[in-house]
C-alpha cells in the first residue's frame, strides 16, 4: 500500500462501504497471528467516507450494527490526507479535549508510512460524554487504545478496496437497480434508496501454466504452492493477479503457508 498511495483515490465525494465484520476480523487475526474475536457475532460494519474533489483527503466515520439491526457510531473520526503526512500525537488528556491522535507501527515500516497520513479525533459528542464522566488517566488511556485499535486497521482495507476499483481487472462491479422499489417508496412517501453497487472479486485458485516447468532462477525449482491474489504495479498502472498455483508438483507440494505449532 505504501508504494501505491499516490494512486489511491476515493471514487466519490460521499461514499458508504459496508461489509460483514466477522470475516474481516478473521482475516485480520490470520495476518496478525493473534485471535481477534468480534464484539458482536453476526454483525455488520461500514464506513461513511467524505472526500474532497480530488479524492485524496477527507474524513472516515465508522459504524457497526448488531443482529437486532441497531446501529452504533464509533467514537473516533479518522482524517486522511494522502498528499501530506498529518499524523501527530498529543497527550491523552489533550486528545479527550478534541486534539488529534496518531498511530505508529515502527516494526512495520510500510504500514507505518500509510498511518502517517491519518489522524484520529473524538467526535465532539463523545468528547463531551467522556469529560462528563471524570475518567482517570488510566481509564482514558484504555478507552483511547481500544478505540484506536478497532478503527486503525479498517483504513488499509478501505484504501486497498479503492486500489482494486482502479485496477485493471481488479474487481467486478454490479449495479443493482432499485427503479421499481423506488417507485413504490415514492408512492408511499418514503425516501428513495441511493445508487447501489456491489463489488466482488474471485478468490478461487486457478491452475495456470505447466506444472512440470522448473524455475530457472533457483537450482532445484520451487515446490507447487498457492499464490494468493494480489495487486501488482507497473508504473502508473495497477493490475490484479488472480490467485493461482505456481511451482513444480514433482518437487513437492506446499498445502498451506500457515504453520501451527503445538506443544504437549
Amino acid at each position: 500500500m505504501s508504494g501505491c498511495l499516490d494512486l489511491v483515490r476515493v471514487p466519490s465525494e460521499r461514499l458508504w462501504v459496508e461489509w460483514a465484520e466477522s470475516p474481516r476480523l478473521q482475516a485480520l487475526s490470520n495476518a496478525l497471528e493473534v485471535q481477534i474475536k468480534p464484539t458482536v457475532t453476526g454483525g455488520r460494519a461500514g464506513v461513511l467516507v467524505s472526500s474532497d474533489a480530488s479524492g485524496r483527503a477527507g474524513t472516515i466515520r465508522s459504524f457497526w450494527s448488531t443482529p437486532d439491526d441497531r446501529a452504533h457510531c464509533a467514537a473516533l473520526i479518522a482524517d486522511f490526507d494522502l498528499n501530506h503526512a498529518i499524523r501527530g500525537w498529543k497527550s491523552v488528556a489533550e486528545v479527550f479535549n478534541g486534539e488529534a491522535a496518531g498511530v505508529s507501527v515502527s516494526e512495520e515500516p510500510a504500514f507505518d508510512e500509510l498511518l502517517s497520513h491519518i489522524r484520529f479525533r473524538f467526535d465532539p459528542a463523545w468528547s463531551d460524554h467522556y469529560r462528563s464522566e471524570n475518567l482517570s488517566n488510566d481509564r482514558q488511556s484504555a478507552i483511547l487504545c481500544t478505540a484506536l485499535g478497532s478503527t486503525a486497521f479498517i483504513i488499509p482495507m478501505l484504501f486497498a478496496l479503492f486500489l482494486l476499483l482502479a485496477a485493471k481487472g481488479g474487481a467486478q462491479q454490479r449495479v443493482v437497480t432499485f427503479d421499481r422499489l423506488n417507485r413504490i417508496r415514492r408512492h408511499s412517501g418514503k425516501t428513495e434508496l441511493l445508487e447501489h453497487v456491489e463489488v466482488f472479486t474471485s478468490l478461487g485458485a486457478q491452475r495456470v501454466g505447466n506444472l512440470t516447468h522448473i524455475d530457472a532462477n533457483t537450482r532445484m525449482g520451487r515446490r507447487l504452492h498457492h499464490v494468493r491474489g494480489h495487486l501488482a504495479r507497473r508504473g502508473y498502472s495497477i493490475f490484479w493477479r488472480s490467485p493461482h498455483l505456481r511451482g513444480n508438483a514433482r518437487l513437492g507440494v506446499v498445502p498451506s503457508r500457515t504453520v501451527e505449532l503445538t506443544f504437549s
